[in-house]
């Protein structure tokens, strides 16, 4: 369907349902809390993935049978979002979904809940938003610190509605305290949990990275082969005052011939490119991604860690899973062909020729970087950006929240930073 088309009838459809729910929601908040019950949320019910299944799996291992562990997906993402039996799912943006918001006694999420918001969802006295978010170290600008976004009066309005009404913020480093402080509402340091973050656990944990390795060659046929991971993130423009997703094939272009030959000079063996695109630009996948030998659409795959766990060597651009990856100490190259237009729009917390990462502007530059790649300064390089910010990854993230959720649902005694029950 024609954005012009999907557009406005997706407006419609968010009003009929907006109205009645604005009305449904406090009768369902007339409920009473069930204080074992656990809402999870990964980024508009994008299934099984990302910090929340990560605190999930850590809840399950130490012992969930006094859970109700309710897990918000999208009615695309329900048949293969690889659940446990111990979580039950239900259809993010339904009825139902309100109704399990109303009544646990903690939510967890990695993005705000605007959509939600908007639609009359309130934290009752009692509840505990846990806020993880879905980003470490990134290097592009966030929420209140987007111009582009906040001049959205309606965004605005709903953003900070869901900044303020979280309890806690799950961070990774002195970095992204500030970031927390900047970007978001209401953000004290009081609020905020130098955990690290659960999604990242995997790469401190040789078992699941090689699990993890063993399900993506699995899926792709890929066994025996390198694997080169391209993730790109998507691009903003204004349109009547709004921030639409815009896509131009052309800031995807790379050489995969060229980039394959350059990648087994200079590292050797036999490599296989995955493509995984982001979720806002998902539907882009047939012009972005070039039908052609060892170039594998993997934008399906539900677990973006598996993926970088599995991965020999990263390719982005300004995505924040460079941010994950590096915690690997694997090669990572940025292949930016947009750096002036995109810092215009969307802007960057510090430039990108401050990262540890070999930066490109086109395929000539980034065959170059390939082929130049100095393993031992890069590592260097590594360490000293993670010791500046400040990063705590050690790989019991997952353990920490998993210990807050313990602390909050028992006998309902522990209190938000608020000081409410």
């Amino acid at each position: 369907m024609p954005p012009a088309i999907r557009r406005p009838l997706g407006r419609i459809k968010a009003l009929l349902f907006s109205v009645p729910m604005r009305i449904l929601y406090p009768l369902f908040a007339r409920r009473p809390i069930q204080a074992d019950k656990i809402v999870f949320d990964n980024y508009l019910g994008r299934g099984y993935g990302c910090n929340p299944k990560y605190v999930v799996q850590k809840l399950i291992e130490l012992g969930a049978d006094g859970y109700d562990l309710v897990w918000l997906v999208s009615r695309e993402h329900m048949e293969h979002s690889e659940l446990p039996p111990q979580v039950r799912p239900v259809r993010h943006g339904s009825l139902r979904s309100y109704y399990e918001y109303a009544t646990a006694q903690v939510w967890v999420s990695n993005y705000p809940k605007m959509l939600f918001v908007r639609n009359g969802l309130k934290k009752r006295t009692g509840q505990i938003f846990i806020q993880t978010c879905h980003g470490s170290l990134g290097i592009k600008k966030i929420d209140g610190d987007v111009s582009l976004f906040t001049r959205n009066k309606r965004w605005l309005r709903a953003a900070i509605a869901a900044s303020e009404m979280t309890d806690w913020w799950i961070s990774n480093s002195a970095f992204e305290n500030n970031v927390y402080k900047s970007a978001f509402w209401g953000v004290t340091d009081e609020k905020i949990l130098l955990y690290g973050h659960p999604r990242n656990d995997i790469f401190f944990d040789d078992q699941m990275m090689v699990h993890a390795r063993q399900k993506v060659d699995e899926r792709y046929g890929t066994g025996g082969k390198k694997l080169l991971l391209y993730a790109p993130t998507f691009r903003n423009k204004v349109v009547r005052g709004r921030s639409r997703i815009e896509q131009r094939r052309e800031v995807f272009g790379l050489n995969y011939p060229e980039l394959l030959a350059h990648m087994q000079g200079r590292f050797g063996g036999e490599w296989t490119v995955l493509v995984r695109l982001h979720p806002q630009i998902a539907d882009m996948v047939e012009e972005i991604i070039p039908p052609m030998p060892n170039v594998i659409d993997a934008t399906a795959y539900m677990d973006m860690q598996e993926l970088l766990a599995a991965a020999d060597c990263l390719i982005t651009d300004y995505s924040s899973c460079a941010f994950d990856f590096v915690l690997t100490r694997r090669p990572v190259f940025l292949y930016a062909t947009d750096i002036q237009e995109f810092d215009t729009s969307r802007g960057f917390y510090y430039p990108l020729t401050s990262t540890p990462f070999p930066l490109a502007q086109n395929n000539a530059e980034l065959q170059s970087n390939i082929d130049a790649f100095d393993e031992a300064a890069y590592l260097q390089k590594v360490e000293a950006f993670l010791v500046e910010k400040g990063c705590i990854e050690d790989g019991h993230a997952s353990a920490r929240v998993a210990a807050l959720i313990e602390r909050i649902t028992e006998k309902g005694a522990f209190r938000s930073p608020d000081g409410k029950q």
